[in-house]
C-alpha cells in the first residue's frame, strides 16, 4: 500500500473514532438535557483543523487532483459529484453546527438544541458513510488506476503536506 493511502486511512480512523464520540455527545445532550459547549467547541475545532485541513483538503490537493488529471472522465465524475460535493456538505453542516452552538448558547431554547443535534447527526451520518466510500471504492481505484510513478510523487507529496503539521 502507498504511504499516501496508509495516511489517509489512518485519519479516516480518528476521524470514524470521533464520530462516534460526537454521537455519544449527542446522545447524553438528548437524554439529559446537559452539553458541555466548550467539548462541542472542541469538536467543532477538531473538525476543521484535523478532519477539513488536515485530511479533506490533503485528498483534493494530491490525491484527487492526481485522479483527475490522470484517469479520466470516471475518476472526474467520482471525484467532482461525490467526494467533493460531500466535502463541501461536510463544511456546511460544520459551520451550522456552530452557529447553533452559539445560538443555544445565548439562548437555551429547544430550538436551537434541535439545530445542535440534526446539524451534528447529519455530519456523523455523511462523514460515516463518505469514510465507507473513500476506503472501498476511492482509494483503491485511484491506486489500481494511478501509475506506481504518480503513485510515487503522491507519497512525496503527503511527506511534504505533513510538515505543515509538524
Amino acid at each position: 500500500m502507498s504511504k499516501i493511502i496508509d495516511i489517509l486511512l489512518h485519519e479516516h480512523e480518528e476521524i470514524s473514532k470521533f464520530i462516534k464520540k460526537l454521537r455519544s455527545m449527542c446522545l447524553d445532550f438528548m437524554k439529559e438535557d446537559k452539553i458541555d459547549i466548550s467539548e462541542f467547541r472542541a469538536g467543532i475545532n477538531f473538525i476543521k483543523t484535523y478532519a477539513d485541513e488536515r485530511h479533506h483538503q490533503k485528498e483534493e490537493e494530491l490525491l484527487f487532483k492526481a485522479m483527475v488529471e490522470n484517469i479520466g472522465i470516471k475518476a472526474e465524475n467520482l471525484i467532482k459529484y461525490g467526494m467533493l460535493i460531500e466535502h463541501d456538505s461536510a463544511r456546511y453542516y460544520v459551520s451550522s453546527l456552530e452557529k447553533a452552538v452559539d445560538a443555544y448558547e445565548k439562548e437555551k431554547n429547544d430550538e436551537n438544541k434541535l439545530d445542535i443535534l440534526c446539524y451534528a447527526l447529519a455530519y456523523c451520518d455523511l462523514l460515516s458513510r463518505h469514510v465507507y466510500k473513500e476506503n472501498n471504492v476511492v482509494y483503491p481505484f485511484g491506486e489500481r488506476l494511478l501509475s506506481k510513478e504518480i503513485m510515487d510523487k503522491l507519497d512525496i507529496g503527503v511527506e511534504e503536506y505533513e510538515k505543515r503539521f509538524e
